[in-house]
């Protein structure tokens, strides 16, 4: 679990596909009889959907924005055979602070505690790029 980088890599996939699972299990609630969208789902539905579906639907936006450059040090650090402590390390405390952003962006919608979340989890991966670059 702490020799490589692949668990909190894929650790944060996984993430990723819940919330887009709970995305759409919110979205067909909304298409039963008598909902919002029981004649299907309009072209432009954010607008006037649910604050909590509008909540999920930006957490999964937020999930493919910075993460992806965790996902290309990832693979840098696997095609490159480093097995470093502190990189993997940081990989898991990175995954653990987006986990935690998720569940307050989606849950609690508490903006400064989610803020907080975020913005360590940016200085958690600019520590992984630095580590990885004094490595190479």
């Amino acid at each position: 679990m702490f020799e490589s980088i692949l668990p909190p890599c894929l650790t944060l996939m996984f993430l990723t596909m819940i919330v887009s699972f709970y995305h759409t299990y919110g979205s067909i609630k909304l298409m039963r009889p008598g909902k919002d969208w029981e004649n299907g789902i309009p072209s432009d539905p954010y607008p006037n959907a649910p604050q909590s579906l509008q909540m999920i639907k930006n957490n999964i936006k937020n999930l493919f924005e910075y993460p992806i450059i965790f996902y290309v040090l990832s693979i840098l650090i696997y095609l490159q055979t480093i097995s470093d402590s502190w990189l993997i390390y940081l990989a898991w405390i990175y995954v653990l602070l987006r986990i935690a952003h998720s569940f307050y962006h989606i849950f609690m919608n508490n903006t400064h505690l989610r803020g907080g979340f975020w913005l360590i989890s940016q200085f958690t991966l600019l520590a992984i790029l630095v580590r990885f670059i004094i490595i190479i």
